[in-house]
């Protein structure tokens, strides 16, 4: 494995950390309202229609808005903002963090949790590859299907190849819950103004990605005193 791919990897199991911290937050401060995926959110919605029990749907339906707006976000700033989307993700994340931070107290759970809804999908989409793996950093389900089914054809087949694929999904499976615990402790003391400690993973992630940056730099400044030389 070779220097990029490890450092691309570390990278993803840093922000990993900030996907199952937001993840963990919103579930222990805010009726386990899983502000990082929308599948229980659609299911809700359709449960609630078909049963006539409209109470809350208006905020069900303002939840599901906001996750498709901060997909629609990332189809925008790849195609008109000329920055890398990781880095965006990571100062959305963070401001995110200041806003809940700010407004801790909110009544209304999916009120609270609105720019989770947003900057999650952001976070989905720019780091969504890592080192030629396609890995989500925001939920578990399908890193947990690869990381079993790639262990168990490595202990069948020997494949070396699957046992790197499998220690790749439950690196990225333990980052993610690392960041978990680290919501449900903090929140267990601070209640909803823990959301401060989600500054930890930020700051662990900003440092994977610019050890990643360093690399790309120095590699560009080869290449141009080369052609200059």
């Amino acid at each position: 494995m070779n220097e990029k791919a490890s450092r691309q990897k570390l990278l993803h199991y840093a922000v990993s950390t900030v996907g199952g911290f937001m993840g963990g937050y919103a579930i222990f401060n805010h009726c386990d309202f899983f502000g990082n995926a929308q599948t229980a959110n659609l299911i809700h919605i359709v449960c609630k229609i078909f049963s006539a029990d409209f109470s809350g749907l208006g905020f069900l339906l303002l939840a599901l808005a906001t996750y498709i707006s901060g997909n629609v976000f990332c189809v925008i700033a790849e195609k008109f903002i000329k920055h890398d989307l990781r880095l965006i993700s990571l100062i959305m994340t963070s401001c995110a963090v200041v806003i809940i931070g700010l407004f801790p107290n909110i009544a209304n759970d999916y009120i609270a949790v609105l720019p989770i809804l947003f900057v999650m999908p952001v976070q989905w989409n720019a780091y969504r590859t890592a080192a030629g793996y396609v890995s989500a950093t925001i939920f578990s389900t399908n890193n947990l299907r690869i990381a079993v089914m790639s262990l168990t054809r490595y202990i069948v087949d020997k494949d070396k190849k699957q046992g790197e694929q499998a220690r790749f999904y439950w690196m990225t499976l333990l980052g993610f819950h690392s960041g978990v615990a680290l919501a449900c402790v903090s929140s267990v003391f601070l209640g909803t103004m823990s959301v401060w400690f989600c500054f930890v993973p930020i700051a662990l992630t900003s440092a994977a990605y610019l050890w990643l940056k360093q690399r790309q730099v120095k590699r560009f400044a080869v290449r141009y005193i080369l052609k200059r030389a």
